[in-house]
């Protein structure tokens, strides 16, 4: 057997962001040292062998990439179990290349099989269920791990803890009688493997930060809590205040018109109840201002508090605001009528 040397190989394996949908991204190439082929044959079982374990390492180093830059920490003991478990199966190899005899390039065409250690599988789909809003959580109630190996190119699916889809390589021949092995840099089962057990070694970080940011929620829903309680209690001494003003208020009005005779009474029947009317109306509308609107100098002391307030504080604050537009109004009417009486 003549002795062949692989002189390049291209393999890139990479990651997405968002619900883990497998897109095009740019292409990496990589020149790494593989082992030699040992014939000019798509289907030779030695040099599916090696190119089974070539791919292997390959794409624990790209695994292993991606768990460095990760800001989770991954379970060790569950990457070892990867690598000594995970298998690699080249089957149903096809020679695409019509003379390979005359060919300077075989093209092949295969179904690439990833047999991970039992229960991976489905660790890997708890985790993506668990993954952190960082990790792209906007659709994780719907959509699954299957789902996202589905939406790419390579009629990829997973069962029984194996993944499999199609997978193509080719061989050529270079000037020196050595052999050229390139495999295509954007494939997705490649990157589906990496994917499937990035997410399984980062379920228990997942775990723990969604304890962390659970902890943390409860606590600002605590807070929260604690200090819409406070603008509650603020609002509602405000209007025991502006209750006790409004009795004195009508009860003055009341006293100042029981001064004037019935002839003036009647004199100025009308223009009390026009005045009533408008009262009512400028206080409704005045009311209905936001109070967001406000400077916070035109702000009374329990609106300053408004950012904890729910719809019905808000609706109170208006019943507050049309309170104390009356008694304001009510109080200037006092003072109208008195002018009069004198």
């Amino acid at each position: 057997m003549k002795k062949i040397v692989i002189t390049s190989l291209m393999l890139s394996a990479a990651l997405i962001s968002g619900c883990d949908n497998f897109k095009n991204k740019k292409d990496a190439e990589a020149k790494t040292e593989a082992p030699a082929l040992e014939d000019w044959s798509c289907t030779a079982q030695a040099n599916i062998d090696q190119l089974q374990d070539h791919l292997k390492n390959e794409y624990l180093k790209e695994l292993n990439k991606e768990i460095r830059q990760s800001d989770y920490e991954a379970d060790q003991q569950l990457m070892d179990l990867i690598v000594k478990n995970l298998k690699f199966k080249i089957q149903n190899v096809t020679t695409l290349t019509e003379d390979p005899n005359k060919a300077k390039t075989l093209e092949c065409s295969s179904q690439l099989l990833v047999v991970f250690p039992k229960g991976l599988q489905k660790r890997a789909e708890n985790a993506f269920a668990e993954r952190p809003c960082d990790e792209g959580c906007e659709e994780r109630s719907n959509y699954t791990l299957n789902d996202s190996l589905e939406d790419g190119e390579s009629g990829l699916s997973m069962d029984n803890d194996q993944l499999k889809g199609n997978f193509s390589y080719s061989i050529t021949k270079t000037d020196k009688d050595g052999l050229s092995l390139s495999v295509p840099s954007q494939n997705d089962v490649i990157d589906s493997v990496v994917t499937v057990t990035r997410h399984a070694v980062l379920y228990a970080a997942y775990s723990a930060q969604n304890k962390r940011d659970e902890e943390s929620y409860q606590q600002g829903m605590e807070s929260q809590s604690q200090q819409m309680s406070l603008a509650q209690k603020a609002m509602d001494i405000r209007k025991k205040e502006l209750d006790q003003d409004n009795a004195k208020v009508v009860d003055r009005l009341n006293q100042t018109w029981d001064h004037f005779s019935d002839e003036q009474k009647v004199q100025l029947q009308q223009d009390q109840a026009d005045w009533f009317e408008k009262r009512d109306i400028d206080c409704k509308v005045l009311a209905q201002k936001s109070v967001y609107s406000l400077n916070e100098s035109e702000k009374e002391t329990y609106q300053k508090h408004s950012q904890y307030w729910d719809e019905a504080m808000n609706t109170q604050n208006q019943e507050l605001q049309y309170t104390k537009c009356f008694n304001q109004k009510t109080t200037e009417r006092i003072v109208y009528l008195n002018n009069v009486f004198n």
